[in-house]
């Protein structure tokens, strides 16, 4: 036991004053993990909860119960009971007993956790059954991510055995002459852990003994290395992608200057938050994207969860049909006095146009069909859209780029230029003052009768 303490202790996966909500089914691993908390009681000055989930799928289902029910008495420990068919969940919900029997259990430890301080879930689980994940995770086919296995510290999950074996567990229950309860469903080979329990360790123990122990111990060595990367995937992610009305944006330009991996996992992720799941989400995909990135401008494809991926220019577009915002821009024009025209704040986005040359009015809008503006001093005449071309401006962003328009005259692309028709000049006797502050905030138009000559300034934006 006390090298479970130690390991408690190491971790930081209980701490003093802790409300701890055991799982408790009545086998080996949970009655030893419920000793040792019991243990931690009055040093640590934690309190229990037990708490065990009757599946009402095997006929010694309640006598289980009962000999948690009286285990739990007998150490003064306050027990909860929830019982749950969960034969009749998995055919509901379309899951395997396994995965309904986990979700029953885990939604009871949840439901008395809510509300707690300093809550934690503690479940039984050891290297046996780290080792059992890992190779199942293995055999089905997983990544990095899922070669983890599972966390000591999977907050507010905690699992204080995975530093012993199972066998570990027997041999001190039975030193202390501590019974517990078999749960025969263990024994049948129709669920695909019971096959590799059953199948795959045991002769990985006749290789080596440590087979168990060496596989926990390659857990963790890839959990450490998992946050590792975890960071620079992170990093890697808000240098290359931006959201912008239920898109994310991939700058491809960026991502190629990461390693291939980081390149999959940034696509990975841009993938699975633009679904809002995991599921699903597969190999094949990530290399489509990343194949798309790599390709020609104009190129889509579609994928899983009405995905569509599409590559302008340097940039990779991925959005779900039917989820785009509205498009649109955020913003007014107001017309006040100028206070002080020379105190230009570096941060706003500011220009300065000759008020005379204004024919029907500013309107802040988006592009429509028609616009122009107007280049040169000899003011040439350009389409909204042949600029855009030129620029290279993403189909996508083109009407996103916020406009101030005069009827079909673009005064000023914001963000970019302002057509030479309204520029300030030595001739100019009235001025408008155009401040963009951005989205969710305010464009402001200020003007006042006032002799520009040899005073005229403005900032780019």
């Amino acid at each position: 036991m006390e090298k479970v303490i130690k390991f408690i202790k190491k971790k930081s996966l209980i701490q003093e004053g802790d409300f701890v909500v055991a799982g408790v089914s009545g086998g080996a691993d949970s009655v030893y993990l419920l000793l040792v908390l019991c243990r931690l009681r009055k040093e640590m000055k934690i309190d229990i909860l037990a708490v065990h989930v009757n599946h009402q799928i095997r006929q010694e289902a309640y006598e289980d119960q009962h000999f948690v029910e009286t285990l739990c008495r007998n150490l003064n420990v306050p027990c909860r009971v929830v019982s749950e068919d969960v034969a009749a969940r998995a055919g509901r919900r379309k899951m395997t007993l396994e995965e309904a029997g986990r979700e029953a259990r885990y939604e009871a430890f949840y439901k008395e956790l809510k509300g707690k301080k300093n809550g934690k879930i503690a479940v039984a689980h050891h290297q046996n059954d780290q080792a059992e994940t890992f190779l199942f995770r293995i055999a089905r086919g997983t990544g990095l991510e899922g070669a983890k296995a599972m966390r000591a510290d999977d907050f507010p999950v905690v699992r204080p055995l995975l530093c012993m074996k199972k066998q570990e567990i027997k041999d001190e229950l039975e030193k202390t002459g501590q019974t517990w309860v078999e749960d025969a469903s263990n024994e049948d080979t129709a669920y695909a852990r019971n096959q590799i329990r059953h199948y795959v360790v045991p002769p990985l123990e006749k290789v080596n003994e440590k087979a168990v122990k060496h596989i926990a111990s390659l857990t963790e060595d890839l959990q450490e290395a998992g946050a590792f990367l975890e960071e620079e995937i992170k990093k890697a992610f808000q240098e290359a992608v931006t959201r912008q009305d239920g898109r994310r944006i991939i700058d491809t330009g960026i991502l190629k200057e990461k390693h291939l991996w980081i390149q999959k996992q940034v696509i990975k992720r841009t993938l699975e938050e633009t679904a809002g799941r995991k599921k699903d989400i597969e190999k094949r995909h990530i290399l489509q994207v990343l194949d798309l990135a790599q390709g020609e401008t104009g190129r889509q494809i579609s994928l899983p969860y009405k995905i569509t991926a599409e590559k302008s220019y340097q940039f990779l577009f991925l959005y779900q049909k039917g989820k785009e915002e509205e498009k649109g821009i955020k913003g007014r024009l107001i017309q006040e006095k100028m206070k002080d025209f020379l105190n230009i704040s570096e941060k706003d986005c500011i220009k300065i146009i000759d008020y005379d040359r204004i024919e029907k009015g500013i309107q802040l809008r988006c592009r429509q069909p028609g616009d122009y503006f107007t280049f040169g001093p000899r003011e040439k005449k350009k389409s909204l859209n042949r600029y855009f071309i030129d620029e290279k401006v993403p189909r996508h962003l083109r009407d996103r780029i916020p406009l101030a328009a005069d009827g079909s005259h673009i005064v000023w692309i914001i963000g970019r230029r302002v057509s030479s028709h309204y520029e300030v000049s030595d001739a100019t006797r009235h001025y408008l003052k155009l401040e963009f502050k951005g989205e969710g905030d305010e464009v402001h138009a200020e003007n006042q009768g006032v002799d520009l000559r040899g005073e005229s300034k403005s900032e780019d934006c």
